[in-house]
């Protein structure tokens, strides 16, 4: 139900839009209407650029019908959008080429101010262009709790342990399954229903995670970086999460939706990456930690990383074949692919890392070669470089120590580059020498 009316010198309108990607469209055209009726028709680019973000954010990370209110005068205009979620909007500092997380930034580069209400049912996000002069600020009042027959009450939360947590990998998953999510939602949302909500679901629950896990503080600089990013300075003993009884369930989607979208990517149809299996498998020892909990278990399992995961490959002869020329080098010289697999190993490497025969590393993944103390550095090192780019160490000589076969250590100079086999396919190549 559409409402436009005249408030003093301004124009005034109001929208409820039930989630559906399709209805950003008719905020828009009410935005533009408004504006046009108070002659405000020079602010229009930017506030319904501004109103499109708000209300498909409203839709992807809410799920339910949102409440679109507009006040739009000669010279200036508030637009708010209320939701039924209590998760507040919180910037992501994501690299400039992540497929997501710069919404709040838009809103900074668009609005002359925004910001954010929380209510008895769910929250306000407001912004606005122009000088209002404040004529427009709604106040919200206890009787104003009522929407539609909803009535806000106390939430039950209980609270959760999650022990020796990866900081440095949820970080890196964080990015990575937002992106993943957003692809998957495009993929299927003319064939699924449901996918708003449970895409919403999903993202409340890992802006529970979010917002409640400790993430290190790493610098950009490559000697700090490799000095910090170590065990036990990535790793948290001990969180404590409070999770919403109405939320719980929003773990089992998150994992299910994430199992279906990392499905779709290793069958090749995202252009974002398949998730690494540390990674994946700690996804679903969070979320498994999340249900075993609220079920009544309170017993906390620590995460527990393996620390050889061999690959499922096609036959070791295929990879000689495919990758003999980074096999048949006269230096030292390992060659992963993109899911962080040693596809070539040259002789100089295997005697250097003290391996007989290449099919002794051919497979397996490459933290096999890397001190356990560096394995999450790698992990989300390699994530975030596959999710968007991010290259700290890419190009970059460094001094660092590689494992050999009988677990002893060996410090090297290593520089790993990026090298393309053709246009679908490259690899990472490490090029080290004693140090």
């Amino acid at each position: 139900m559409e409402r436009l009316w005249a408030v003093s010198d301004a124009v005034a309108a109001s929208l409820v839009l039930e989630a559906d990607l399709r209805n950003v469209g008719r905020a828009r055209a009410m935005l533009c209407d408004a504006m046009s009726r108070s002659g405000a028709e020079h602010l229009v680019d930017s506030a319904t650029v501004a109103l499109s973000e708000m209300v498909t954010n409203a839709f992807v990370h809410v799920g339910g019908a949102v409440h679109v209110h507009v006040w739009a005068t000669a010279d200036a205009v508030r637009v708010e959008v209320e939701d039924g979620s209590t998760d507040m909007p919180a910037k992501r500092h994501y690299a400039a080429t992540a497929g997501t997380g710069r919404g709040l930034q838009l809103m900074d580069d668009l609005a002359d101010r925004w910001g954010a209400v929380e209510r008895p049912v769910g929250k306000t996000v407001w912004f606005e262009i122009g000088d209002v002069g404040g004529r427009f600020d709604k106040r919200w009042e206890g009787a104003d709790a009522a929407k539609d027959g909803v009535i806000g009450g106390a939430r039950c939360i209980s609270s959760m342990t999650l022990r020796h947590v990866p900081m440095l990998m949820h970080v890196a998953w964080q990015e990575h399954a937002a992106t993943l999510l957003r692809e998957y939602l495009l993929h299927v949302i003319g064939e699924d229903d449901s996918i708003l909500e449970r895409h919403a679901h999903a993202s409340s629950a890992m802006n529970l995670l979010h917002d409640q896990l400790p993430a290190p503080v790493l610098s950009e600089e490559v000697g700090a970086l490799m000095a910090n990013a170590v065990e036990p300075k990535v790793t948290a003993d001990e969180v404590v999460l409070r999770i919403p009884a109405q939320s719980v369930a929003h773990f089992k989607t998150l994992d299910e939706l994430l199992r279906s979208a990392i499905a779709e990517a290793r069958a090749g149809l995202f252009l974002s990456p398949p998730t690494q299996p540390e990674i994946d498998e700690m996804r679903q020892w969070m979320c498994s930690e999340v249900a075993r909990q609220a079920g009544g278990d309170t017993t906390a399992t620590p995460w527990v990383a393996r620390t050889d995961v061999r690959a499922t490959l096609s036959d070791q002869a295929a990879l000689t074949v495919t990758y003999s020329e980074f096999a048949n080098v006269d230096e030292s010289l390992l060659a992963t692919d993109e899911a962080s697999i040693i596809v070539a190993a040259s002789r100089s490497a295997l005697d250097l890392l003290g391996y007989e025969r290449a099919d002794e590393l051919l497979g397996r993944r490459v933290i096999v070669v890397v001190p356990a103390r560096f394995h999450q550095a790698h992990i989300a090192g390699t994530t975030l470089h596959a999710t968007n780019g991010r290259d700290n160490l890419v190009g970059v000589p460094i001094t660092v120590p590689m494992v050999r076969a009988d677990g002893s250590e060996v410090s090297v100079h290593i520089e790993v580059r990026a090298e393309r086999l053709n246009d679908d396919q490259r690899v990472f190549v490490a090029r080290f020498r004693p140090a």
